[in-house]
């Protein structure tokens, strides 16, 4: 028999905490797969197979190891998947690897026998969307502010906003989604990636339900937003994004930076995944949300007989450096 404590908010949330325990009596599912794979066009396809497990559970591994992976590709039966174990950092890992790479338009298809049941998903490849230019507008954040040096001392530092007008044009007659982000590991002045804020209005039309969940930055993280053609069908489009930053130099003669611009062109069902991956992580960051106050959200998935995803997508790329002579 298991038990789990339900904090229960009302009246007694002003007050004093309110508890009751609920009894599961034996009800939690049985584990089912879980298959995780992107279709993508820039590598081979490489899923990864795991299973459900309850939060009580004592887990060292949940890869499953003795699944018989099959891959088919517009109806014909392509390949078995070879699985693959390799050590990161701080974990193992199992993974099912083929040896074709998607085109668009592809139908890919994911079989998995495993001894929690059978799964399978399909997806769609969509076709890359390019961006055709990007213009930048710089400005330096007046506002100075102090920092902290690693030898205790106050330093003065500067920011800068940059401003992003992404190029691309939406295909016509065809129902697409995306997702943007900018990169700049390539960067030697950063080791990561940079916190961008998604300020296009077309963002927030698309996202009404996560503008009041409480969250200070609705539309800003540093992995990217998806969007869709909604309202952009067939149209030379330019997409703003906003960055600020320290300043890399001098407030009169900042050093040159660089930047990449990623667009994916998603399948519907990748769009659908992410969003929720999104609006969850925007949930969690909430200040009621981490209280338990707002909904969970339910993560999308295509997997029939189990859970997880099959997403396809293709990418296009744009380099490019801050213009720090549009000053705004």
């Amino acid at each position: 028999m298991r038990k789990i404590t339900v904090l229960f908010w009302g009246l007694c949330f002003v007050l004093t905490s309110c508890y009751s325990e609920i009894e599961f009596n034996d009800l939690m599912p049985s584990p089912v797969p879980v298959i995780n794979a992107i279709a993508s066009t820039d590598t081979v396809v490489i899923a990864s197979i795991s299973r459900t497990y309850s939060e009580n559970e004592d887990i060292d591994d949940l890869y499953i190891k003795e699944a018989e992976v099959t891959l088919t590709v517009n109806d014909n039966f392509k390949e078995r998947l070879t699985m693959v174990e390799y050590d990161t950092l701080d974990t193992h890992v199992v993974t099912y690897v083929s040896t074709y790479r998607p085109t668009p338009g592809d139908h890919i298809e994911i079989h998995a026998s495993t001894p929690y049941g059978d799964a399978h998903a399909e997806d769609i490849v969509p076709a890359p969307v390019a961006i055709t230019g990007v213009e930048t507008t710089f400005s330096v954040n007046t506002d100075e502010s102090w920092t902290v040096s690693g030898d205790g001392s106050y330093v003065q530092t500067n920011f800068y906003d940059a401003t992003y007008h992404i190029k691309f044009h939406d295909p016509k007659g065809v129902a697409n989604y995306y997702l943007i982000n900018i990169d700049t590991d390539f960067d030697l002045l950063y080791t990561g990636g940079v916190y961008i804020d998604y300020i296009d209005p077309l963002f927030e039309m698309q996202n009404q339900d996560l503008t009041n969940i409480g969250t200070e930055n609705s539309f800003r993280n540093g992995w990217g937003w998806t969007f869709s053609d909604e309202t952009i069908d067939g149209l030379d489009y330019s997409l703003s994004l906003r960055e600020t930053n320290i300043l890399p130099g001098s407030k009169d003669q900042p050093e040159a930076t660089m930047r990449r611009a990623r667009l994916y062109s998603l399948s519907e069902n990748y769009y659908k995944y992410l969003r929720s991956i999104l609006r969850n992580e925007q949930r969690d960051e909430s200040a009621i949300g981490d209280i338990g106050i707002l909904e969970p959200v339910k993560i999308f998935s295509n997997i029939n007989g189990g859970t997880g995803i099959l997403g396809s997508v293709s990418m296009t790329e744009f380099e490019f450096s801050i213009d720090q002579t549009t000053q705004l």
